[in-house]
């Protein structure tokens, strides 16, 4: 019996959002998280949620892939990831559908290929791709890919916050966009330069510099203390959900105090205000 399993990872929201060369872009933050998409041969034994139907349909139509096919396979889609926190689960959802499909039936989709499909859908983030690049998730196109990456698997502390966005205006796309000034690339500059020499302190820096830009967009009450309590204990900077309420602390293991953050977090953040709290490799 044919079978092929393979998982999309979620995000941490972005690294960095805003505009660049006029257009909006955002680097997103990967996570051991995962969406997890099982095809097998068979009769169809559940049906897939929303958006990931609509990835379904649109691969069947665009590959002319038999209708017939559809009572022959079973498409089982599982996820980790939560919902609706700027943790990219949609996107990690459509994703799984694409590149399922395509190694059960052999279509040949490359990364892009499936950043295509995916746009199609949604507004979308670059998870797709097994390196970091300036992406436009409402439109096709990296501005540009960035050489080298932080090096080693540093985990991040995840701090999902209550939904406090509901009910605020979100321009056209769906997307909030943050827009920077083009006097003032520095942190942008940062990112890139610190992803290039793996300096994780110039990346978080310049993280939680989009983190604190993005504030006049979708404010998170709690940004500020976090921020200072990642810096008091060794962590690198601050990674956010420019259109969620995802915040992460990044940090690697050797120089961060972990204890100290903890009873710290305890003692500012009041548990109303976050749902869930979890350790996600990058």
């Amino acid at each position: 019996m044919r079978e092929v399993t393979i998982r999309s990872p979620g995000s941490c929201g972005e690294f960095i959002q805003g505009i660049y060369g006029g257009e909006p872009c955002l680097v997103s933050c990967p996570i051991d998280m995962y969406a997890s998409l099982t095809v097998r041969e068979g009769p169809p034994r559940a049906f897939l949620p929303g958006k990931a139907s609509l990835m379904y349909e649109r691969i069947f139509e665009e590959y002319a892939i038999p209708r017939g096919e559809k009572h022959h396979i079973d498409v089982a889609l599982r996820s980790d990831i939560p919902l609706e926190k700027g943790m990219a689960s949609s996107t990690a959802d459509i994703a799984a559908v694409a590149l399922g499909l395509s190694a059960y039936f052999d279509l040949g989709m490359d990364d892009r290929r499936i950043a295509e499909l995916c746009i199609a859908i949604e507004p979308t983030d670059n998870l797709m791709f097994p390196r970091l690049n300036l992406f436009k998730p409402c439109g096709w196109g990296c501005a540009h890919g960035l050489r080298g990456k932080p090096g080693g698997v540093h985990p991040h502390r995840g701090f999902r916050g209550a939904d406090q966005h509901r009910g605020l205006p979100r321009p056209a796309g769906g997307l909030r966009i943050l827009r920077t000034s083009a006097a003032s690339p520095g942190w942008s500059r940062h990112f890139r330069e610190g992803v290039a020499a793996g300096d994780l302190d110039w990346v978080g820096g310049a993280c939680t510099e989009s983190a604190r830009l993005n504030q006049k967009i979708l404010y998170k009450p709690h940004l500020e203390t976090l921020i200072d309590l990642c810096q008091r204990n060794g962590g690198h900077g601050i990674v956010t959900g420019h259109s969620g309420t995802v915040i992460g602390v990044l940090y690697s293991k050797e120089r961060f105090d972990y204890k100290g953050f903890m009873t710290a977090f305890i003692n500012a953040v009041p548990p109303k205000d976050y749902e869930a709290i979890y350790h996600a490799p990058l």
